[in-house]
């Protein structure tokens, strides 16, 4: 069906016309085509607008309807170039999932085929592989750092001292080795030393006060279990929290017996999926305090004894919600919103913790940042 660009302003907005004016050019027959890949019709002189041919016959497969597409990686099967024969495109993927099937020495699967992986190069987005038969996948070990850098807003809370923040966040990856896995037991461990792969979004993120991080110490809580679930517990609240990312805490870290070198700060950190060109992150900012409002009261009325969820689980935790504690996210919440805490009420566990969890340091602010008023 055609646009109208006159008519069609009321459906469209008022910047239908200066959009077409803009982007588009007068062809020889008198159309108008397109000068921008962001429009996706062509204009004649009674302002009516159809379909571009180059997006035909299916114009809907040129639009993502999870919003903007991720980065992808091309796959080259180069088995074939030691006998004189030519490299060969596999198929592309995420940049997400080639972190984690297609680095140095995976093992990865194609139509029931198994490839080595050879090399990975992040700058030109490929991996090469050759073509193998092997009884045996692998398990990457791994770790992913995200780090608030750069504070571009900042947002008052209702009812507290404690402010909410908006910036560019930091996503490390790290692939330190794998497991060469059969039938779910481990083989092999395999080290490896690979450069880490390193990329930048946008999200918001609050630091845990030092006093609450300092009882929870003291009673012998777990810090990365209560800001694990309290970052569930707000996602929750918001309606598309399911499209946002958070810093998800592994078991194997959190309960090694060991002291752990790798120290992450006390801050509940939500972003954009890296890649994306995503923005609902600052859409959620601009509704922060009334989303820790509701998680709070969510968590100290739902029923459940030990989470649920309703309060502090996610049905798409990467963890499977194992580093989890609602009395925990009960502590992290209410020092967000400044509210008294019965501290004889919090029982003493004395089996000893893995500290992992470290006082959050101010994050850089860009001149000229003002404090928001908060939205409640």
């Amino acid at each position: 069906m055609p646009i109208n660009v006159v008519e069609d302003q009321k459906y469209f907005g008022p910047q239908l016309d200066e959009i077409c004016n803009t982007r588009l050019k007068r062809d020889s027959d008198g159309w108008l085509a397109f000068s921008s890949l962001q429009t996706h019709v062509i204009c004649d002189r009674t302002f009516r607008y159809h379909t571009h041919p180059q997006y035909l016959p299916y114009p809907s497969t040129h639009v993502s309807i999870r919003g903007s597409k991720e980065e992808t990686y091309s796959i080259i099967d180069i088995t074939r170039l030691s006998k004189g024969g030519e490299a060969r495109v596999l198929e592309e993927i995420e940049a997400s999932r080639v972190l984690f099937e297609a680095y140095e020495g995976a093992v990865f699967i194609h139509q029931g085929l198994t490839f080595l992986v050879e090399e990975i190069s992040h700058d030109t987005r490929t991996a090469k592989v050759i073509r193998t038969d092997v009884n045996w996948t692998t398990k990457p070990r791994d770790f992913t750092n995200y780090d608030a850098v750069r504070t571009y807003r900042i947002r008052e809370m209702q009812g507290t001292p404690h402010r909410a923040f908006y910036g560019k966040i930091d996503v490390k990856t790290v692939i330190f080795g794998y497991f060469k896995m059969r039938q779910g037991k481990i083989l092999d461990a395999v080290d490896l030393e690979s450069p880490p792969f390193e990329r930048d979004t946008t999200g918001f993120w609050f630091d845990v006060p030092k006093e609450n991080l300092k009882l929870m110490k003291q009673k012998g809580m777990n810090p990365a279990e209560a800001i694990h679930a309290a970052c569930h517990a707000i996602l929750n609240r918001f309606d598309l929290g399911h499209h946002l990312r958070t810093e998800c805490k592994i078991p194997q870290r959190e309960y090694q017996s060991k002291p752990s070198q790798r120290k992450r700060p006390a801050r509940l950190v939500f972003f954009d999926p890296p890649g994306t060109g995503a923005s609902l992150s600052a859409k959620a900012f601009d509704y922060v305090s009334g989303l820790v409002h509701e998680a709070f009261e969510t968590v100290e009325s739902c029923e459940c004894k030990s989470g649920c969820t309703y309060c502090i689980q996610s049905t798409t935790c990467k963890e499977s919600n194992i580093v989890s504690s609602k009395l925990g996210a009960r502590v992290v919440l209410r020092g967000l919103l400044n509210l008294p805490l019965e501290e004889s009420a919090i029982p003493l566990d004395e089996t000893g913790i893995t500290n992992t969890i470290v006082d959050a340091e101010p994050v850089r602010i860009v001149p000229g940042v003002e404090v928001e008023p908060c939205d409640a």
